[in-house]
């Protein structure tokens, strides 16, 4: 016998969504296409791993999965404070920083809100406000690639419960920098909530760092800054993020609104050896900016229009709908992500993978026509 939902079971809002345009898992690429994957280039994971003391780690705690995890994770909070000089309760654990946004959205949200974020950007910073019923806008980029100020400043001029954005961006690859990063603080109304993503921020090279959490510390400004062990350090398979605010009032809210026991001992332990391995993370880092270098020269080359990247992705024009220009790297055994998000549906994204991944990469694209 069949059953159906209640009609009303499922809200309008979620409904309505769409699916997260996750990349495809090595088995299940397999599975579907008959081939060996030649070049997994579709979800910007490390190609180096993850430390080896990282795995060690792990392979030591096994014994106790018997036991809960320590729900206030406790000892990576204290390790996360020292090295951001602030205090572990102003520092919150997730499973991967989406858990940390949605728990943040959950915590703030009120239906008609309305959320202020960049276009193209990374799909949960609109999903999830959108799922609480926010309404978002979606500010493009400037032609340049530079960060834009003034279509942010005007869409805050409509009261705005929250301000999330990720520098390096997902998926575009640029990094904000200083001088525009103190402006947008400077004209966003002080009773927006800033989110800022900096999942990708290992990847930025030296000379264009600054320190943004002492930049918000001092801006008045409610806010959180987020990051993850996903990308640079490799641990993208366990689902370790972490979130530093303002506020311990705020970190004490989102512990409510995310799963207590979201983050499994096995991960932590992983997150613990591998935030202190800075030799593992050295190497990740210089093997990401050369070969970043080379892949991104070599498109250009052959015809492709390139944003200009500071992370371990290159995101370009494919010249035709990206979903067919993929599907054809597939099948030849080569994986990067179709972006969706109008109006970037010609544009895909490929990680920077180990020096023959992107070789295999580089022979299967073809020359773009002129």
């Amino acid at each position: 016998m069949s059953s159906s939902l209640p009609a009303e079971l499922i809200r309008k809002e979620i409904a309505a969504l769409p699916t997260y345009n996750a990349g495809l898992a090595m088995d299940r690429f397999r599975e579907i296409y008959g081939l060996d994957c030649l070049a997994k280039l579709d979800s910007n994971e490390s190609p180096l791993g993850a430390s080896p003391a990282a795995i060690a780690a792990m392979q030591a705690q096994a014994p106790g999965i018997a036991r809960y995890p320590d729900a206030g994770n406790a000892a990576l909070r204290a390790q996360i404070a020292e090295s951001c000089d602030t205090t572990p309760a102003k520092v919150i654990i997730g499973n991967g920083s989406e858990d940390l946004i949605g728990a943040l959205f959950r915590a703030t949200l009120r239906d008609g809100d309305h959320v202020v974020t960049i276009c193209p950007s990374f799909g949960l910073h609109e999903f999830g406000a959108l799922a609480c019923g926010a309404r978002v806008t979606k500010v493009p980029f400037a032609a340049d690639w530079r960060f834009p100020l003034s279509g942010l400043r005007d869409a805050m001029k409509e009261p705005t419960r929250i301000l999330i954005f990720a520098s390096p961006s997902n998926p575009a690859g640029p990094a904000i920098c200083e001088k525009d990063f103190r402006a947008l603080l400077d004209f966003t109304p002080q009773d927006t909530f800033i989110a800022f993503d900096e999942a990708y921020l290992e990847y930025v090279a030296q000379e264009q760092r600054f320190d943004a959490m002492a930049i918000l510390a001092r801006s008045g400004h409610a806010w959180i800054v987020l990051r993850t062990f996903s990308k640079a350090y490799g641990l993208a398979g366990i689902r370790v993020g972490y979130g530093i605010a303002s506020d311990e009032e705020l970190i004490k809210a989102l512990m409510k609104t995310r799963n207590p026991f979201g983050v499994n001992a096995l991960a932590v332990a992983a997150a613990r050896e591998a935030f202190d391995d800075r030799a593992h993370l050295a190497e990740v880092i210089a093997l990401a900016a050369s070969e970043r270098q080379r892949v991104g020269t070599a498109l250009r080359k052959m015809g492709y229009d390139c944003a200009p990247s500071q992370t371990n992705f290159i995101f370009f024009d494919t010249g035709a709908l990206a979903v067919d220009f993929a599907e054809a790297l597939r099948g030849k055994g080569i994986l990067i992500k179709a972006w969706l998000e109008e109006p970037f549906g010609h544009w895909a994204r490929v990680t920077i993978g180990t020096p023959a991944e992107n070789d295999a990469f580089l022979a299967a694209v073809p020359e773009r026509e002129s």
